[in-house]
């Protein structure tokens, strides 16, 4: 309690100084020319002295002074309720957050697409002998993907393989051509892949037609003709 409150008990209808001599000597006085209530009230308001309560009682049974709050029975105190509602924070607009975000994945997918189609265009037809396919860095990137998922499925040098990704709409194909040399280039380097065929369909396509010979072993070499999956 400040002395603001000192004034208030003592009935001055003031507010003065909180600090100094000059306010204890003022308490003194009042404390000199009140009786016994008043300066009970005096001490209480001074020095914040009211008895202590038990948190959350059902009553206003007071504490005794001399009792220990590490023996004492635990207080059963819920925790106030707030008098008006509970202000909130604003919920932050990510809305700009989304639409960068959509627009780059937009901006990435059409380019893909655009690298799609020029794989499909470079290797529309059956590489054949020491074939050298150009392509620009996207393209390239798709390429690689294709062929690392067709490579990792089989043994090209066996019999055909395949992998097709359904969002670009576009299917690799690779088998053995013994004396082929084929080189994919871009401006970020070359590959070099011996004894392969490459060849990109549309992603429906699951074989292409193949140059096995009639009395060559089943199982031995590429698929005997073009076949495609049922529309879904």
């Amino acid at each position: 309690m400040g002395d603001s409150a000192v004034d208030e008990a003592a009935g001055s209808g003031r507010a003065t100084g909180r600090h100094g001599r000059a306010a204890l000597l003022r308490l003194a006085r009042w404390f000199d020319s009140a009786d016994t209530a008043r300066a009970d009230a005096l001490y209480a308001a001074a020095f914040a002295a009211w008895p202590a309560r038990r948190l959350g009682g059902a009553g206003d049974e007071t504490a005794p002074a001399t009792g220990s709050w590490w023996n004492a029975p635990r207080a059963h105190a819920a925790p106030p309720r707030p008098a008006g509602p509970v202000p909130t924070e604003p919920a932050a607009d990510h809305s700009a957050q989304r639409a960068a975000l959509h627009a780059a994945a937009e901006s990435r997918a059409h380019w893909r697409r655009a690298a799609a189609a020029e794989v499909h265009r470079a290797l529309a037809e059956r590489t054949e002998g020491g074939a050298r396919i150009a392509l620009d860095p996207a393209a390239a990137g798709v390429l690689m993907e294709l062929l690392t998922a067709a490579l990792g499925s089989g043994d090209p040098e066996r019999a055909p393989v395949t992998a097709g990704d359904m969002e670009l709409e576009v299917r690799l194909h690779a088998g053995p051509a013994p004396d082929a040399r084929l080189t994919l280039a871009s401006p970020d380097g070359e590959l070099h892949l011996d004894g392969l065929w490459l060849q990109v369909t549309d992603y429906r396509t699951t074989r292409v037609p193949d140059d096995t010979p009639a009395d060559a072993p089943a199982g031995d070499g590429p698929h005997d003709g073009p076949e495609q999956e049922p529309p879904e």
